[in-house]
């Protein structure tokens, strides 16, 4: 059995660190019910005080118990909260971990907690945080028993920190052993009653003290030092205690692989259904096409196309100890007519020591000659001079060129959702570059620096790579932004579903542009009615053109009309009659085999075929009226 335990030592490594991630999320739970309680409690009385804080405190506990979880503050528990200590198991949590889940759940009972005050969303909330309290108070009992080894004194809590190498460690750093004094014995009644008149005298005598050959002696009667650390362990410390790099590296991913893994999952399984249900590709709209230029004429324009000026030491070949000088007497033969500018001359007098020299190749000319306030003896000041106008300024512009190019007037809503994005990626790449250039040191960092204490050639500096750089890395930015802006407006990938609102929006404009369409056409249709009645012949044409209409479908017309004779008779429409109808048929389908496109060609193929009735005749008057 023993055996079997050492076995499960590694894998109760990762077993229990899972664990501990499943307490942290379970107490999170536990707050977060908590909090909703709170909200939700019932002020119809006065002594709903008491029942909120017993949710607070109910609450801190939880918190106090995640600090338990976490490597933070061992000493301390270790020292004054031994049931939570290293040494100690998981009973105590998984009491603790029981008692708040039976809590939680109890407040359920009332009726201000039920699911219909709570909501179903809220009360699964509650409802979850007792039910996984008492399961995993269960599963720390149980981890407790397995991962525990009772008779080298190993607790599940070292098997969790220390892996395999729990019992090694145990080995290495034992408790010291404790005294227990024997029994005193007996003694008579005249002895007690000396002592009770004329006491004690606690007379300590210290050890014997050692000499040099005495403890040289002794030295084999001390026990060795184990120096076996459990190195093949995969779950183990070296001697001092310390984890190795590669053993850290694990327990973060064993503690956040639960919480990122499904995140990923997910993202993975959503960009999957984006790309199979995105549509066709699509031309790129106009906005999104603006958005392109825009972003092409940033990357093209000088402040990312010019390249910096080079150090003087870089021109002239010369070494960072170079005289003064001399440095500038080379500087002169490389100017036209062989004079220094003003600006070589204010920088000769500041150029007068070697930190001066540094600074100049850390944070360039403008820094080192037209700070005032700055000083050699205090280096930070001219990085304050240089932050703001060389490395704050130029992200400030590239985040404004971003919020132009992603402005919803300008470039539309295709590219308006990526704006907060593309300004918080712009913002980090700022703080990074300040980063690097606030712990940038100018005296004594960088290997050109270290190159030029060697009294070697100086050929580049901070202020030079770090501003050669600089547009580099907005230039890679800005194409990697005009890209997504491509693929996204052009349906290809990064598609995103419309979202209700959105899809009302566009229901609404169609509507709108379909009304207006029809408004038009309607005021088309009346500028030509109003035509058409003032002018005579067209009025003749029109009324022709009605009162045949008319007769074709009047229904109760007479079926002697025309004739004079024959009583008044109610016939149906010419277009009903079965022969009419056959007719028709077969036109169409004539019309179809010979390709014949308009109505006219249609209704002549009829009225040819016709059988001879005069009610046919009237569609010649159909076809008149077609073809005109």
């Amino acid at each position: 059995m023993v055996k079997l335990k050492e076995s499960l030592a590694g894998p109760g490594y990762v077993i229990l660190n899972t664990i501990r991630a499943l307490n942290i999320i379970v107490f999170l739970d536990i707050i977060a019910s908590c909090v909703v309680m709170e909200v939700k409690i019932d002020m119809r009385n006065g002594f709903f005080f008491f029942q909120a804080v017993t949710h607070a405190v109910m609450a801190l506990i939880s918190i106090v118990l995640i600090i338990t979880e976490l490597p933070i503050l061992r000493n301390y528990f270790n020292r004054n909260w031994p049931l939570f200590g290293d040494e100690a198991g998981f009973l105590g949590l998984a009491l603790a971990m029981m008692i708040l889940g039976v809590a939680v759940l109890g407040n359920l009972n009332t009726e201000a907690m039920s699911q219909k005050s709570l909501g179903l969303a809220f009360w699964r909330i509650v409802i979850s945080a007792g039910i996984l309290a008492m399961v995993m108070s269960v599963i720390n009992i149980l981890a407790t028993f397995i991962f525990s080894h009772r008779k080298p004194h190993v607790s599940a809590r070292q098997v969790r920190i220390y892996g395999a190498g729990a019992k090694d460690q145990r080995e290495e750093y034992p408790h010291p052993p404790t005294y227990t004094p024997p029994e005193p014995a007996r003694e008579n009644a005249l002895k007690r009653a000396t002592k009770r008149f004329t006491g004690r005298f606690p007379i300590k005598i210290s050890g014997p003290m050692m000499r040099s050959n005495d403890a040289a002696d002794h030295a084999h009667l001390q026990p060795p030092l184990n120096n076996d650390d459990a190195a093949s362990s995969h779950y183990s410390r070296n001697s001092e205690g310390v984890p190795f790099p590669e053993e850290a590296i694990k327990s973060i991913v064993i503690f956040f692989a639960p919480i990122v893994l499904p995140r990923l999952l997910v993202a993975y399984r959503s960009f999957n259904a984006s790309v199979a249900s995105r549509p066709p590709p699509r031309p790129i709209p106009q906005g999104a096409e603006r958005a392109l230029n825009l972003l092409f004429i940033a990357i093209s324009s000088p402040s990312y196309l010019t390249r910096p000026k080079k150090n003087i030491f870089q021109l002239t070949k010369s070494r960072i100890t170079t005289s003064t000088d001399v440095l500038f007497t080379r500087l002169a033969r490389l100017r036209p007519s062989e004079t220094l500018t003003a600006a070589d001359e204010l920088l000769k007098q500041s150029l007068t020591s070697i930190s001066a020299r540094k600074i100049y190749l850390a944070f360039g000319p403008d820094t080192i000659t037209k700070c005032e306030f700055c000083s050699i003896n205090s280096p930070s000041t001219y990085l304050f001079f240089y932050l703001p106008f060389q490395v704050l300024l130029p992200h400030l512009v590239h985040i404004l060129i971003l919020l132009i190019v992603t402005s919803k007037a300008l470039s539309g809503s295709e590219c308006a959702r990526w704006r907060g994005k593309f300004t918080l990626v712009a913002s980090l790449v700022a703080f990074c570059d300040i980063y690097i250039a606030a712990t940038h040191d100018a005296l004594t960092g960088g290997s050109t620096l270290d190159r030029a204490a060697k009294n070697a050639p100086v050929s580049y500096g901070y202020y030079y790579i770090s501003t050669l750089a600089r547009p580099f890395v907005f230039g890679v930015f800005d194409l990697g932004c005009a890209a997504i802006i491509y693929l996204s407006s052009t349906h290809r990938f990064f598609f995103k579903q419309p979202s209700s609102s959105e899809q009302l929006d566009q229901g609404v404009s169609s509507a709108l542009k379909m009304l207006n369409g029809v408004q038009s056409k309607l005021h088309a249709t009346s500028v030509t009615r109003n035509a058409i009645v003032r002018d005579r012949s067209l009025k003749q044409r029109d009324d022709a053109y009605w009162q045949a209409i008319a007769a074709v479908e009047d229904r109760t017309r007479s079926a002697g009309a025309g004739t004079g004779t024959g009583p008044s008779t109610v016939v149906n429409n010419i277009w009903e009659e079965p022969e009419v109808v056959q007719a028709m048929s077969r036109g169409t389908y004539w019309s179809w085999r010979r390709g014949s496109s308009t109505v006219g060609d249609e209704c002549a193929g009829v009225c040819s075929r016709g059988d001879g009735r005069a009610g046919l005749g009237v569609c010649s008057v159909r076809c008149r009226v077609y073809n005109s």
